[in-house]
Order: structure tokens, then sequence, then C-alpha cells
């Protein structure tokens, strides 16, 4: 028997602004409609866009460009004081860190920011498949997840854009949307206290809660055990984040 045919799924621009006001009824809808790839490559390609702009934003700015050259040499000194890198090695490291333009920092910091999201992106999703999958028993596929991930994602946008705003209204790599706040005058990326601070953004925790929204909605189950999986897997993540240093 031939399978009947799927609606399309949702428009991208609906999908942006049921993500912030309806996320359970545009979650709900992808359970009956067919696989749409534009659900998840439009974010993913604005969320390349904004890393790199992101990353133009604060190189360009000299208070926030200093404090990372800052970081950079404590963590020279800190190799230094562990017997990992001599004296003289540092000094040539920092003198030619110092020499480097600002446009080899952009174009360092966009490649690193371009590789880490996509593969954040697809391993995110693939993790939220197989999760969905073997503990809330989804039929559905790891396309569906793409989507679920990418409209999730839009959120993520909204906070790196309000997230670059602040640090360069604060003048402070630590001026997040986040617990970070509370340490702002005395932010320090190597304190690992500092770090967990920084991931408790705003930004992050609604994006977790609508992963939430969206788990319990494709495999059927309450939005409760949506959410506890969501905030699950995202502890485990800050965790993983801040012990591996990809926290700032």
């Amino acid at each position: 028997m031939e399978q009947p045919t799927l609606p399309p799924g949702p428009p991208v621009g609906k999908s942006i602004i049921d993500v912030l006001t309806a996320p359970g009824d545009i979650f709900q809808s992808l359970k009956g409609t067919a696989s749409s790839p534009k659900l998840w490559v439009v974010p993913l390609i604005t969320s390349l866009l904004v890393a790199v702009g992101v990353t133009i934003a604060i190189m360009t700015d000299a208070t926030l460009h200093g404090q990372i050259l800052d970081q950079q040499r404590a963590q020279f000194e800190k190799m230094v004081d562990q017997g990992k890198l001599s004296r003289d090695e540092a000094e040539r490291r920092i003198d030619g860190m110092e020499r480097m333009g600002v446009g080899i920092f952009i174009a360092i910091g966009s490649i690193a920011a371009i590789i880490f999201i996509s593969a954040a992106f697809f391993l995110g999703a693939l993790v939220l498949w197989l999760v969905d999958k073997t503990i809330l028993k989804c039929p559905l596929g790891y396309d569906k997840h793409l989507e679920l991930f990418g409209i999730a994602g839009w959120i993520g946008v909204f906070g790196g854009i309000v997230t670059v705003l602040m640090m360069i209204g604060l003048g402070s790599m630590g001026g997040t949307p986040s617990a970070a706040l509370a340490v702002l005058g005395n932010y320090d990326p190597a304190n690992n206290t500092h770090k967990f601070l920084s991931a408790l953004n705003v930004f992050s925790i609604w994006q977790t809660a609508v992963v939430g929204i969206g788990l319990g909605k494709l495999s059927g189950k309450s939005t409760v055990t949506g959410l506890a999986v969501a905030f699950v897997l995202w502890l485990i993540w800050v965790g993983i984040s801040v012990s591996l240093g990809l926290v700032r």
C-alpha cells in the first residue's frame, strides 16, 4: 500500500516565533510533517554567521582583546610554574602572540568557532536522538531531532548577540547573561567556580528547557519527563565543558 504523503514542515519564520512563544506547539507539529532540512540548515548557518560576527566584535574591541591576551599570558606563566614550559619559550610565545595582528586572531577564532559549533550541532542532535530513542522510546529518526535541535538553536543565536553586546557594554569577558555577573569585578576564566557560574547562562537554561519540551513532544511522553532528561544532559555537558576549559 502506498504510504500517505506527509504535509511539509512549518516555515522557518513560524518556527522562530513559535519556539519563543509556543515551543510545545511547534514540536508537536513536527511529528506529522515530512522531513524539512531548512529547519536545521538555516539556524546552523545563522549560528555560524553570528559566531564569526561575535569573534570580530570581541577582537576589534581593545578592552576585550586585551583581556584575552592577558588570559593567554597568565596561561603561559602557569605552564612555566608547573615546569611544562621554559621561561625563554614562554617569552617567545608571548612575544609572538603580541605581534600577531587582529586579522589573524579573527581568522583563527572564526575557524575554531565554525568547527566547534558545527561539530556540537550534529553531535548534539545525535545525542538527543539516541537518548530519546533508548530512554523515551521515541520512534522518530535523526532528521526530526536535527529539526528539534535547530529550532531550539534560535535561542542560542539570540543569546550570542545579547552576550557580545553585554561584554562590550560592561567591558569584561565575564559580562555575560549568567551567574558570572556576581563576580564581574574579578572574573577569572581559569577559576573553575567562575567558569561554572558562567555556564549558568540564562539563554542556555532557556534553550535546555525548550529542548526538554521538544523531547517530550516527539516521544509522546510528559513535558516533565522531557525536561528531566534535557537538564541531566545539560548538567553533564556543563561538567565536561568546565573540566576541559571550554567555558570562558
